[in-house]
Formats: C-alpha cells, sequence, structure tokens
C-alpha cells in the first residue's frame, strides 16, 4: 500500500514550559500527514472523519526530530484508514525513540463536500 513519511524538529515555540513538544503540534503533524497520504492516494479532497486512536508514549523535547510515517491500511467504498507512527530522535546522541501512534479515518468528499467513492488502485 502507500506510504509517506515526513519530519521536523522541536522549536521552543511548539514546546510547553518543561520543554516537551505540545500534544496538539503532534497532532496536527498527523492529521497533516493523513491528509497528505489519502489525497495522494485518491486524487481527491479529503476530512477528517475520525482519529479513532491516537496514543503518547514519551516526550520529545526542544531539538529533537520528529519522524512521521504514514501507510493507508484500509480503503472502503469512501474512505481511507491511515495508521501513522511517531518516533523521535536526540540529534545530539542519535537515540531514536517511539513517540506516538496514531489511527485516522480519512473520507473523500465532492465539490458539495458530500462523501463520495474513490478510485482503488
Amino acid at each position: 500500500m502507500e506510504r509517506m513519511e515526513t519530519n521536523f524538529v522541536v522549536m521552543p515555540k511548539d514546546a510547553n514550559h518543561y520543554g516537551n513538544v505540545h500534544g496538539g503540534v503532534i497532532m496536527l503533524a498527523v492529521d497533516n500527514l493523513a491528509y497528505s497520504i489519502a489525497s495522494r492516494y485518491s486524487r481527491m479532497n479529503v476530512v477528517t472523519a475520525r482519529i479513532s486512536e491516537l496514543n503518547f508514549k514519551n516526550p520529545v523535547k526542544v531539538g529533537d526530530m520528529v519522524l512521521l510515517t504514514s501507510e493507508i491500511i484500509r480503503i472502503g467504498n469512501s474512505s481511507l484508514d491511515v495508521k501513522i507512527g511517531i518516533q523521535g530522535e536526540n540529534l545530539h546522541t542519535g537515540e531514536i525513540f517511539e513517540v506516538a501512534d496514531a489511527l485516522l479515518t480519512m473520507v473523500a468528499i465532492d465539490q458539495s463536500g458530500k462523501p463520495c467513492p474513490i478510485k482503488k488502485i
């Protein structure tokens, strides 16, 4: 199936007063990646219909890199399920650690915003 990845470095503006990345920053990156992979696969407009899981495992500090990997794991009539894995990397030590994982359902929509069939490739 289709795969896609992205990464970013955590900056001070992305973090709380403890120096940990805000969960919302991770959530935004997850939603953007799910949109990208679902749109690329379907070649259609898609929206997030459901985030059925988002499990945080370890904090990410300012200066760490976050790597998100995505995979389409199910294709329905008008929806796609996207699984996303999130890892962190301490850029000074090279240590790689699990940050979170997520499962989202994206729905293809037509010009009027109604769900529409996806052409299976």
